[in-house]
């Protein structure tokens, strides 16, 4: 089999000190992924003092503050009843922009339709031009553009949307790049490590973006968040560019014996003497007709259903349900990322241990590894409802629903790598597509079944994430494999193959 030739298979030292070609890309990875979710979401936090909101939502003369941030609907006692109402009425100013809640809604959600619609050309594009250029053009020009936000609001609003839209258009391109650089440059007993770190970005990246625009805004202004996030992306994007190269064949400087053991490795499943693939001999109709492969899209989707909970509505549910001052929201809030990223990183290096020390299938392993992050999501949703207002348990329980998540990157999302490395990228862009369309309504959706707000609202909501995280489990154990797909063997290879086989019989026949 296939697993016991990438087991047994070990790479020769290289003398002297040498930093590994591969790993220097996956962490260009992961920086680059937090860079993708630091451009992305600084508008989140910047918006607040762009727009602000109006004076007459907060009658000062008629009720308190704290009263006014108070619903009346069923929830938690607060938490907390020593809140500073001149430090917290500080975050509730006029803004420069007299924007309705409609229009900073288009505002926020405008990124995600361009986003949506470019993952997977995006993919296509890095399969013709290469990982080095495509992620290093669209992160540049998406950077610069972020740079011009502050002079686009004050132009026009339109003009705004329209270049939030198009820097969503240019960083769909990103991920579906991340992971062909993994195809190309992994070895698959390594596929879990590498994917673990590139994704390191996705989760940490949201703890930087909210924690570094919170305290650029209240320090410098509005403005410096997007020129501190542009200029970081344009650095990033010139070291990628002088640090990256397509293929391990393409790299100056990487030693011979790491080509070597890269190349041995994916010989069984691609060929990346070009890093490249015609597009007319993407086998689209078996990928699109895959029961393994649809069996790692519904937990994506599953997943993602998780991650919308958490970004926009666990903060809300912090803070109005449970009644933390607001001074501690932001903090608890990031609590799931945190905790997130340990579990991703030891979840990948503690698969690929397991895979190198034993001889257990890789189905099986993704799929343990499956179950503790999609199961163990759906039983913290499932019981965070009967604890109500018990304060420590629901932040312990909102923390380990998203901890869990993080033990995916080893279960379902690694087996991508495992069934079709050729066709990574590609088949992550077209997951990815759906898994962005969700988000654009799971929001919308979940704003609509909370109702009043109120808690037994919160507990339904509660209840069908962790039914949708249990389907999505079910689906994966029951479909799900790592075996490399016969669609996904190198077409360059088997040509090779059969062009030495008549090369044999004409020699034989002479």
């Amino acid at each position: 089999m296939t697993t016991q030739k990438e087991i047994q298979l070990r790479e020769e030292p290289t003398p002297g000190f040498y930093i590994k070609a591969r790993y220097v890309v996956t962490f260009m990875a992961a920086v680059g992924t937090v860079n993708l979710y630091l451009l992305r979401n600084s508008l989140n936090i910047a918006i607040i003092s762009m727009a602000g909101v109006k004076n007459s939502s907060l009658d000062v003369g008629n009720k308190s503050e704290t009263e006014s941030l108070q619903t009346t609907v069923d929830v938690c006692p607060r938490y907390q009843t020593n809140s500073t109402t001149d430090v917290h009425f500080k975050q509730y100013q006029q803004g420069e922009f007299d924007w309705t809640l409609a229009k900073q809604g288009l505002l926020l959600s405008c990124y995600f339709y361009g986003y949506t619609f470019s993952n997977i050309p995006g993919a296509w594009i890095a399969k013709l031009f290469g990982i080095r250029a495509t992620l290093g053009v669209v992160s540049f020009v998406s950077s610069i553009l972020t740079i011009l936000i502050p002079l686009a609001a004050r132009l026009n609003f339109g003009f705004l949307v329209a270049v939030r839209l198009l820097i969503g258009l240019l960083q769909g391109v990103t991920l579906p790049t991340i992971m062909q650089s993994i195809g190309i440059w992994s070895p698959p007993c390594e596929h879990t490590r590498h994917i673990a770190i590139s994704f390191i970005g996705v989760t940490s990246g949201n703890m930087v973006a909210f924690t570094l625009a919170g305290l650029i805004v209240a320090s410098f202004g509005w403005e410096c968040v997007f020129y501190a996030a542009g200029g970081i992306g344009c650095l990033w994007s010139v070291a990628w560019v002088l640090l990256i190269h397509d293929s391990p064949v393409k790299h100056p400087r990487i030693s011979k014996q790491e080509s070597n053991y890269i190349t041995k490795s994916l010989s069984e499943a691609a060929s990346i003497e070009s890093g490249k693939i015609n597009l007319k001999i993407i086998p689209w109709r078996k990928i699109l007709t895959s029961k393994p492969y649809w069996s790692t899209v519904v937990p994506h989707l599953s997943e993602t259903w998780t991650t919308a909970i958490t970004h926009y509505w666990v903060p809300q549910y912090i803070a109005k349900v449970l009644g933390f001052s607001i001074e501690n929201v932001g903090f608890l809030s990031s609590l799931p990322y945190g905790l997130n990223v340990f579990s991703l990183i030891m979840s990948g290096f503690l698969s690929d241990l397991i895979l190198l020390k034993t001889q257990i299938h890789k189905t099986f392993l993704r799929k343990v590894f499956s179950s503790i992050g999609l199961g163990g999501t759906a039983l913290s949703f499932l019981i965070l409802p009967l604890f109500g207002c018990n304060h420590t348990l629901a932040i312990v329980l909102i923390c380990t629903s998203y901890m869990f998540v993080g033990c995916n990157y080893s279960g379902y999302r690694v087996a991508l790598a495992d069934m079709a490395p050729s066709y990574l990228g590609i088949m992550y862009a077209i997951s990815n597509t759906f898994s962005c369309v969700l988000v654009l309504f799971a929001t919308q959706i979940v704003g609509i079944m909370l109702g009043d707000g109120s808690l037994p609202y919160w507990k339904t909501v509660f209840y069908v994430t962790a039914a949708i995280s249990a389907f999505g489990l079910f689906v994966y154990l029951w479909f799900g494999t790592s075996e490399l797909q016969p669609w996904a063997k190198s077409k360059i290879k088997q040509e090779n193959k059969d062009e030495t086989k008549l090369f044999v019989e004409m020699s034989e026949t002479l």
